[in-house]
């Protein structure tokens, strides 16, 4: 019987939110996953909220993916109503000022190809005092 063991890699930084005001976006550099691309990734989302979160109370946590490290899913410029052209990779509540909110996630199920950006929307209705998006490939042996 064929066994598949699965591995986790390295946490990596891919997104420093810092004071992200609320409603805005951002995105990180284009992540090269390698020609070995991983069965999957684990994402952490943490942030801190400056006040007490109003309206959505949410950071959201998406993925643009790319065959060819130049064209993406998504939009070219990211507003409200190009949130669903991205793969949505979680969503992390936020309800207290200065408390850290962290959420892990993955992207099981998503397609994941050699090139990616992961992007943070701060739906919380207050900026951030600091905030990050981690990741770590999860690969597998089979044996």
């Amino acid at each position: 019987m064929t066994v598949l063991t699965q591995a986790q890699g390295t946490k990596t930084l891919a997104i420093t939110l810092g004071t992200l005001a609320s409603g805005a976006y951002i995105a990180s550099a284009t992540i090269d996953l390698s020609a070995a691309i991983p069965l999957e990734l684990s994402v952490e989302a943490e942030c801190i909220p400056n006040a007490t979160p109003t309206g959505n109370q949410q950071l959201v946590v998406f993925m643009e993916t790319s065959l060819d490290g130049t064209n993406f899913t998504g939009p070219p410029t990211r507003n409200t109503a190009s949130d669903g052209q991205e793969t949505l990779v979680g969503v992390l509540p936020t309800v207290a000022t200065a408390t850290r909110a962290t959420k892990g996630f993955t992207t099981a199920g998503a397609q994941v190809a050699r090139f990616i950006r992961f992007v943070a929307k701060n739906d919380m209705g207050v900026a951030l005092t600091s905030g990050t998006v981690n990741y770590a490939a999860i690969t597998g042996v089979s044996t």
